[in-house]
């Protein structure tokens, strides 16, 4: 069957190459529609292309692969039309040909013979290039036969183009500085998300950094550079056709998020995964024990499903940016509407689809660089995106911690005013019954409201006492530690009553700070420990440290409430995690006091377990002005 299809192709591509290549003064000719193409069969049989005298007198040369089956011959006549001497090169931009012979016959001999191709790279090279070059010189009105017996498995054909060394020159001159833009391109945007990624920790960087990676080693195989400078890795290029498109994938999924958005298309991406690696590790294990046919089947399949892969991208894309208005799908949608009809190109050409004469590499090749840096953008928009999208929930959470210190206001301020009103309407019906009775004398009526005004005057400090505390103004004040710990101490007395506290303060600091949003962060942690003692059923015993070190103040709040399990001891820091019923906590308290210590304040604050119980650590600067300036 492989051998009928090989034969179908080689009958096909014969019509088209015939004629002799006449040279004149021209500085390159193109060879495709001269070159003849055959089978090369057993080793006793002749190749069609190969005239009875060559066979004859050359049999066992033409006969050098240990399994001749699996290559094919082409071969070229030249005539030189001009009365002077030639001197040219063939050249192949057919960068990766697994192997090639070369042979240089005149009158019936052999002149010139070379092997070149990934497995036994020529070391002599003209010009020491990546392509493949076989050097001839034609005599005066001399006529010459190429011989190219060919094992390869990405195209049946291979172009060559008859050139001088003149315009070898000129082309590697343009070649060279095309190249180490792509590739000097492609390496500034790998090196510089890489470490966007070390930077931000974001997944979608990770999966570009490979895409990017991967797609390079393709065009360092694809360009012959593997070749030239790295020969013992050419499995790498094998690998890369499959990984590139793999990192894609992955990068796709996640900077569109399909899992959420699309999850049946983000299955089918998946089996797309599936797929790409399946046919890249096949297919490297067709080349290496050499079985083109399979790998040449394979090659073409992997070709026929790409655009059935980028229709799934693009139509995704473009679902998202029209009925979701994703503005980072609308960018996404119009450049890979871009890249997928471009490189669509290349297949076409590959799979001898269509006979345009452009240099197709090349276009996919900067298109390619395009969409990297394309995608570079979307990235940083991403990133935008998401811290505003921080930055509205981390307002959000700052005013619903507003709104659950306010109800707790008022469910303190309820509880210390339940038993004043309760006096106040003692006295009222003392001061009713005294009047009844008619033993209300001015004596004792100055003595009832002398009392009413002692229990107002407390209920008015009450009041007064929470909204100093609860009156975030943000503005940087200085204040002495004693002042905050005794505020603290009372607050905290007035919210969860009888609580044994110890201070244990090497002196009476100066701050310079925001005083009431660090009666806050003590009142957190201090609230904290009552609920873990009163889960226990113990007497809350709650000792504070404060100490001096260089210029910061380091506080350590120590309990006996048992401590925190260590399983959930990373994620008391989320918000809205939390261990206590809906009606007793929001799961905010950690993450505010977080915030307090570490954003407004500048400082650090760890929670470990200690002996008894949990051990809050915190390290804020003595004198803030001087860490903002």
């Amino acid at each position: 069957m492989k051998k009928i299809v090989l034969y179908m192709v080689i009958f096909l591509l014969s019509f088209l190459h015939s004629e002799t290549l006449k040279i004149g003064t021209e500085s390159s000719y193109k060879t495709k529609e001269y070159i003849e193409y055959t089978l090369a069969e057993d080793v006793n049989e002749r190749p069609e292309v190969l005239t009875q005298r060559v066979w004859e007198n050359h049999k066992a040369s033409f006969n050098t692969f240990k399994n001749s089956d699996k290559a094919y011959w082409a071969r070229v006549f030249l005539q030189n039309n001009t009365t002077e001497s030639k001197e040219y090169y063939l050249l192949s931009e057919n960068k990766f040909t697994y192997h090639i012979e070369f042979f240089l016959v005149k009158n019936g001999q052999t002149v010139d013979y070379q092997e070149d191709g990934v497995v036994s790279k020529n070391p002599s090279r003209t010009f020491n290039t990546s392509h493949m070059i076989f050097p001839l010189t034609i005599a005066p009105s001399e006529a010459l036969e190429v011989y190219f017996k060919i094992q390869n498995y990405n195209k049946i054909d291979i172009d060559f183009a008859l050139v001088t060394k003149a315009y070898l020159l000129d082309f590697y001159q343009t070649y060279n500085i095309v190249e180490g833009l792509f590739f000097g391109g492609m390496l500034i945007m790998l090196l510089y998300n890489l470490f966007l990624y070390f930077l931000l920790r974001f997944r979608a960087y990770l999966y570009y950094v490979l895409y990017t990676f991967w797609l390079t080693v393709y065009f360092v195989g694809f360009f012959g550079f593997s070749q030239r400078y790295f020969p013992d890795y050419t499995w790498m290029f094998y690998l890369s056709s499959g990984s590139f498109f793999i990192a894609m994938t992955l990068f796709v999924q996640s900077i569109l998020n399909l899992k959420n958005q699309l999850p049946r298309i983000h299955t089918i991406l998946n089996i797309f995964i599936g797929y790409f690696m399946l046919t890249t590790f096949v297919n490297i294990f067709f080349l290496e024990i050499q079985a083109f046919f399979y790998a040449q089947l394979l090659f073409n399949l992997f070709f026929i499903m790409v655009p059935i892969y980028g229709f799934f991208i693009i139509a995704s894309t473009y679902y998202l940016a029209v009925y979701k208005e994703d503005k980072i799908a609308k960018v996404y949608a119009l450049v890979w509407t871009l890249v997928g009809f471009s490189s669509m190109i290349l297949p076409a050409i590959y799979l001898h689809l269509t006979a345009i004469d452009i240099p197709a590499d090349y276009i996919l090749q900067f298109i390619m660089l395009f969409e990297v840096l394309c995608f570079s953008f979307i990235l940083a928009y991403k990133i935008k995106e998401v811290e505003k999208e921080k930055l509205a929930q981390q307002k959000l959470l700052v005013q619903q911690s507003k709104l659950a210190s306010m109800g707790e206001m008022i469910s303190t301020i309820a509880h210390q005013w339940r038993q004043p009103l309760s006096e106040i309407n003692g006295i009222v019906l003392d001061v009713d019954i005294d009047y009844r009775k008619k033993r209300l004398t001015q004596q004792r009526l100055e003595s009832h409201l002398n009392e009413i005004e002692e229990v107002t005057a407390y209920l008015s400090k009450t009041i007064y006492d929470f909204m100093n505390f609860f009156n975030h103004n943000k503005s940087i004040e200085p204040f002495y530690l004693t002042d905050v710990l005794h505020q603290s101490r009372k607050l905290a007395f007035m919210s969860v009553g009888d609580t044994i506290l110890f201070y244990n303060i090497s002196e009476n600091v100066q701050m310079i700070g925001y005083k009431s949003e660090l009666i806050q962060a003590l009142l957190i942690v201090i609230n904290n420990a009552v609920d873990a003692c009163s889960k226990g059923q113990i007497q809350a015993k709650i000792v504070l440290t404060a100490s001096v070190v260089d210029d910061h103040l380091n506080i350590v709040i120590e309990d006996n409430g048992g401590g925190i399990s260590e399983e959930i001891l990373d994620d008391i820091y989320t918000p809205y995690f939390t261990t206590k019923h809906e009606s007793k906590g929001t799961g905010l308290g950690l993450y505010i006091l977080k915030m307090i210590i570490e954003q407004s304040m500048q400082g650090r604050v760890e929670i470990v377990n200690g002996n008894d119980g949990a051990i809050c650590k915190m390290s804020i600067p003595k004198n803030l002005n001087r860490i903002i300036r």
